[in-house]
């Protein structure tokens, strides 16, 4: 393949395209179009799944947990609707958003803080909303299981900062703290 034909198929991977933003704030001293090495594979398919266990499944199912811990031990006990199981899931979290950023995310942990920020920017928004009574579970159960499946039908195959990543979980462990809670009310 000569390199005429290398320009007319261009191909962006994660490294790539992490490199692209590099020569973008780099001078340029010639007008010639930057080539890209084409052997890298670009984003596997065991990559994909790996990532969505990672940033999908995972949050999803520790939300369930800590919302099915929340139903079964502190609801009994008070006869206010808030603090609901989701907003129990999302301080259990909260709290334990830097070891779950070591197992998840797996960055430096200098950055631990952007993830928690992230998340926490989610869980605020998410909670006010849940204070509302019966249209909470429209309004911040069904319309966010929807924005989280179609953010992780694009977002899977990329990198992003640690903040996206606490956005992202945000909404898993809101889905999954709302599922988990209504099947422990249900089942227990």
């Amino acid at each position: 393949m000569d390199a005429s034909q290398q320009k007319a198929k261009p191909q962006t991977t994660r490294v790539q395209a992490r490199g692209m933003s590099e020569m973008d704030d780099a001078p340029s001293a010639s007008k010639e179009s930057p080539t890209f090495d084409t052997d890298d594979a670009g984003v596997t398919g065991s990559e994909i799944f790996s990532d969505m266990l990672r940033h999908m499944m995972a949050p999803l199912l520790i939300g369930m947990v800590f919302g099915a811990i929340w139903q079964l031990t502190v609801m009994p006990r008070i006869d206010t609707f808030v603090p609901n199981p989701v907003h129990g899931a999302f301080a259990i979290y909260l709290v334990t958003s830097p070891l779950i950023y070591k197992l998840l995310i797996g960055l430096d942990m200098s950055r631990a803080g952007e993830y928690a920020m992230g998340f926490a920017v989610t869980a605020c928004c998410l909670s006010m909303v849940w204070m509302f009574g019966t249209s909470s579970v429209y309004l911040a159960g069904f319309l966010p299981a929807i924005a989280w499946l179609f953010i992780s039908s694009f977002w899977l195959q990329f990198e992003f900062p640690p903040f996206r990543y606490g956005l992202w979980h945000g909404m898993a462990v809101n889905v999954g703290a709302f599922g988990g809670s209504v099947l422990a009310f249900i089942y227990f």
